[in-house]
């Protein structure tokens, strides 16, 4: 496939190729869209071809910027800055669930534009890679839940993290986690199905991380994805 994949923002779509990136915007009902050139293309081409860097090189395609944040964000020690006392103390755990669970709901509400673009981004390039027409009634009718989505690395990441961090190894263990992650899925989630992994991705995609689009977020992600495509 020409087009690798596509990610969602507060106000549009990203859809990435090899050589390029589709950046569609959607403000006040006008749609526009913004093409840009990947840089460093040849480094990228070399990752592409190497086992456990091409999939490192799929996600900084999609958005450099927001892959190196989040890399810094997993990789603060933030226990120096809030230690943790007191941990299995009945009362201090259930209150810092309470926490969490407060954050994940304002998350969920707060960025709820965003998910409705991520659905809409699922369900086109669903139509794409299943070689349909790109039309609002076609992607309107699509399923939200993709495969290709990265909610399927992170579902596989996360327990590969844990158990790297039964290791001495002194690297970033959420980098190692999603090179490995990357080459089950690419090698073996449509030979095997990994039904659990696609379970679970699945619920978090239906139920958290996407919501149904409006007909101009789809008309949005065709458009973009479109473009992306006349690039591939």
């Amino acid at each position: 496939m020409g087009v690798i994949g596509g990610r969602a923002h507060l106000n549009g779509i990203t859809f990435a190729t090899n050589t390029h990136v589709v950046r569609g915007r959607l403000s006040k009902g006008m749609i526009s869209i913004r093409v840009r050139r990947v840089p460093g293309i040849r480094i990228f081409m070399l990752m592409d071809k190497v086992p456990f860097l091409r999939g490192i090189s799929s996600l900084l395609k999609l958005d450099i910027k927001l892959f190196l944040g989040v890399i810094l964000f997993l990789t603060i020690p933030w226990d120096w800055f809030f230690p943790v006392t007191n941990f299995l103390d009945f009362d201090s755990t259930w209150k810092s669930i309470a926490a969490y669970c407060i954050v994940f709901l304002i998350l969920m509400v707060s960025l709820r534009r965003m998910w409705q673009f991520h659905g809409a981004e699922h369900k086109a390039y669903n139509i794409y890679v299943s070689c349909g027409e790109l039309s609002l009634k076609s992607v309107r009718g699509a399923s939200r839940i993709s495969e290709h989505c990265g909610t399927n690395l992170a579902v596989l990441a996360i327990p590969i993290a844990i158990l790297l961090s039964f290791t001495n190894l002194a690297l970033p263990l959420i980098m190692i986690a999603l090179a490995i992650s990357y080459e089950i899925y690419n090698r073996s989630f449509r030979k095997f199905r990994l039904r659990p992994v696609k379970f679970v991705a699945g619920m978090i995609q239906k139920y958290i991380v996407t919501v149904e689009p409006t007909d101009e977020q789809i008309l949005l992600a065709t458009a973009t994805l479109t473009k992306a495509i006349e690039y591939s």
